[in-house]
């Protein structure tokens, strides 16, 4: 995949606005993920550098990233996305006319219409799809651009400080967004800036929608505790486990007796966040009687794994319902 998401980056289309590089983090791997790098790097117009590191996380990633690179932007990007060949200067352009801090973009997933055509908004969500609509628009409400398409200014970093490296259930991409809007940085939305997510066949096992789920609600509640204090996200969670009693698992019901495959496990994900926030808030408010060492082991983002063990390994969307 990496060597897929480079020949994406060095292709961008800059009509001469402006130069970049590419800064390579590799965060502990096991394979050939340098030799692909350097081999790139020895034919690519666009400077390509390569920086070694013996596994901190991906925060600590993206940290290191943003301590090599050497320009007044950096945009961040993944190894498992493809960008269009107009992505990089689409985020440049509204963060020059829109006078933005952070400009994130969207996110689509790469896989067949057919197969999109099944799955529910929720599972798009933590496959990773984000799309904002068709006019360039200033953050809003719960709107966050995730790392994978974000572009932001040196400044901001040296305001706030850098990802919050102790978030190991993801997140921090999040956490960064809320604590730059905080501190009154003008954050965007680029929908023409577009990355495509590769999504790879066990990321459509039940098992890998259940491990995200959970993570999901972890991350949540590690961000509401960190900004709200422990109080308000106590109430938080106390409405969350409302609308899971609530709405959620009567829709899980209906649903089911509708057949409707796809907002059953939309349903399901729901829940399963639910589980993981309240999870989450009982070892924030009393870690030593809620200390789910185990269970947290198998969230952290590294893994990419799920924590359950009964899965089938099976697509859930080629069962029949």
């Amino acid at each position: 995949m990496l060597r897929r998401a480079l020949g994406s980056l060095i292709c961008q289309e800059t009509d001469g606005a402006f130069s970049y590089e590419i800064v390579v983090v590799d965060d502990g791997s096991t394979d050939d993920t340098g030799d692909v790098v350097k081999e790139i790097a020895a034919s690519s117009q666009v400077p390509v550098r390569y920086v070694r590191k013996e596994g901190g996380g991906v925060a600590e990633a993206r940290n290191t990233g943003v301590a090599e690179a050497r320009g007044r932007w950096i945009a961040f990007f993944d190894d498992d996305q493809l960008a269009e060949a107009d992505w990089l200067r689409n985020l440049v352009a509204i963060a020059l006319e829109k006078g933005g801090d952070c400009v994130g973009g969207t996110r689509l997933l790469d896989l067949p219409q057919e197969r999109l055509s099944r799955l529910g908004p929720v599972s798009r969500s933590i496959l990773g799809e984000n799309i904002y609509g068709d006019k360039a628009t200033r953050l809003r409400g719960k709107v966050l651009p995730p790392t994978g398409s974000l572009l932001i200014a040196r400044g901001v970093f040296e305001s706030i400080g850098v990802f919050d490296a102790s978030m190991l259930f993801g997140g921090e991409d999040s956490d960064f967004v809320v604590r730059a809007e905080a501190a009154g940085f003008d954050i965007w939305i680029a929908p023409d800036a577009v990355v495509h997510h590769v999504i790879p066949p066990n990321r459509l096992e039940r098992a890998y929608f259940l491990w995200v789920a959970l993570r999901w609600g972890s991350q949540s509640a590690q961000i509401d505790c960190k900004h709200l204090g422990r109080g308000r996200m106590l109430l938080l969670c106390m409405a969350r486990i409302g609308q899971a009693i609530l709405v959620n698992a009567p829709c899980l019901l209906t649903a089911c007796l509708k057949r409707d495959a796809g907002d059953i496990l939309d349903r399901k994900w729901l829940l399963w966040r639910a589980v993981g926030y309240t999870r989450e808030c009982l070892f924030l408010v009393a870690p030593n009687i809620f200390p789910q060492k185990r269970s947290f082991a198998a969230l952290e983002f590294r893994r990419r794994q799920a924590p359950l063990q009964h899965t089938d390994g099976t697509d859930c969307f080629k069962q029949k319902r």
